[in-house]
């Protein structure tokens, strides 16, 4: 992945070095637990994190097809507004798989 970035300031906020497996800590910098980034990097060896949130591969649809995020969000909308009808208990439907 390839990204081109605009010149931005940068501000010294630790210090760090890669333990003896190639990890670093970020704790004094800032970063918190469970955060996930992207790693980029330049020739020169600098290391560009980035905070990033990741989906399931399966709700990627809804972030790719706005129509289909008007229609969930209109149906949200709607069971707020108490606008759904009761269709009964689905569970005869499910396979023996499907039970937790």
């Amino acid at each position: 992945m390839t990204a081109i970035h605009e010149r931005e300031e940068f501000e010294t906020v630790a210090e760090t070095e890669v333990d003896s497996r190639g990890r670093v800590s970020l704790g004094r910098a800032g970063a918190r637990p469970g955060r996930r980034y992207r790693v980029e990097s330049n020739p020169d060896g600098v290391l560009l994190l980035t905070p990033v949130v990741s989906i399931p591969e399966r709700e990627m649809q809804v972030w790719t097809d706005p129509h289909l995020a008007e229609r969930i969000r209109a149906g949200i909308e709607e069971a707020k507004a108490g606008k759904t009808i009761d269709r009964g208990d689905f569970s005869h439907y499910l396979d023996d798989d499907d039970e937790d």
